[in-house]
């Protein structure tokens, strides 16, 4: 098991924990337990209230939504940097999706009770909590006008975009960006079927925008 300065490096390369003040940084880390979790096992519950907020360490998650009376959909796969929480621990809110460990990981805990303590200590650090809330829920929006403006290839091209800037901002160091995702797994978060994807991925690297592996994908414009 990495120790805790480790753990704390990786998440300082990441734009959100790196660009917060350092006492917040330091309270955060104090605060915290890092815990693992096996494959398969739940870290967040949709639905359920809030455990708190979780910062991955190691390993992958999946973070899916239910849709009516459809199979869960997936949003987006957490890698190494990503937090996550944020919303039922600042709204004080059931959780609006599920986060489960997609292979055996490690994640940073800050307890809600613990959250609750530092902003009611100091009101003023509750603004990045909410900045990052903001963030994702600004990207969401953006994503609710693109999947119906957007012809099926641009929508693929976009998504892919927007998972490899997530990525940079947790990993700032990952150059050229890569897409450390399946095809069924891609296919599911665009919402079109295996076959199509592959169709769809081919057109954009016949275009030159990125380059197709085994469970990888480069972007290249």
């Amino acid at each position: 098991m990495a120790p805790l300065h480790t753990d704390l490096e990786l998440l300082k390369r990441g734009q959100w924990f790196g660009n917060l003040p350092e006492h917040l940084q330091r309270l955060i880390a104090e605060r915290s337990t890092v815990r693992p979790y096996r494959k398969g096992e739940f870290l967040l519950r949709e639905g359920e209230s809030g455990k708190g907020m979780f910062a991955l360490l190691e390993g992958r998650t999946r973070h899916l939504r239910s849709a009516g009376n459809a199979s869960e959909v997936l949003l987006h796969v957490g890698e190494p940097g990503f937090w996550f929480g944020e919303y039922a621990a600042v709204c004080r809110q059931p959780s609006l999706g599920s986060a489960i460990a997609d292979t055996a990981c490690r994640a940073l805990v800050l307890p809600a009770a613990e959250f609750e303590r530092i902003v009611d200590e100091e009101p003023r650090y509750l603004r990045p909590f909410a900045m990052l809330m903001g963030e994702r829920f600004a990207l969401a929006y953006r994503f609710a006008a693109e999947v119906r403006g957007l012809k099926t290839e641009e929508w693929l091209r976009v998504r892919l975009a927007a998972v490899a800037d997530l990525q940079r901002r947790d990993q700032p160091s990952r150059k050229p960006p890569t897409i450390t995702l399946s095809q069924s797994e891609l296919a599911t978060m665009i919402g079109v079927s295996r076959q199509r994807l592959s169709v769809l991925l081919r057109r954009l690297q016949q275009r030159g925008l990125i380059e197709v592996g085994y469970r990888k994908i480069r972007l290249l414009g």
